[in-house]
């Protein structure tokens, strides 16, 4: 009934800026930008997952998270912290689970970093 793939789509405040940070900081690819509507769309590592943007003036943040599994969290975190990303807090474990990182994109939205372990 459904096929792979998941999209996820925010409301910002400044699509350049969102941008930047999507691209730049966190390394995912710009599939879109259309100024005259203000959307724009980029694609992460991982095939058929991807996250769309609109330019709004008003920004509410939800409590969703999205999370990025990645291989190695304390490598990951050290590299985005040298591009000047924040985190919160330190890298939480999970004993035997897993070991998270949160952080947020330029519009307040959270975003986790995740590593299985055990």
């Amino acid at each position: 009934m459904f096929k792979s793939g998941v999209g996820f789509y925010y409301n910002v405040n400044n699509c350049e800026r969102t941008l930047e940070f999507y691209a730049e900081k966190l390394g995912f690819k710009v599939l879109l930008i259309d100024e005259y509507k203000g959307q724009a769309m980029v694609t992460t590592n991982t095939e058929d997952y991807y996250i769309g943007f609109a330019e709004t003036h008003s920004i509410v943040p939800s409590s969703t998270c999205i999370t990025f599994e990645v291989e190695n969290i304390e490598q990951v975190v050290h590299t985005l912290r040298q591009k000047d990303v924040e985190f919160q807090g330190d890298i939480f474990e999970i004993p035997g689970v897993v070991k998270l990182a949160t952080f947020s994109d330029p519009d307040g939205y959270k975003l986790m970093l995740s590593e299985r372990i055990g």
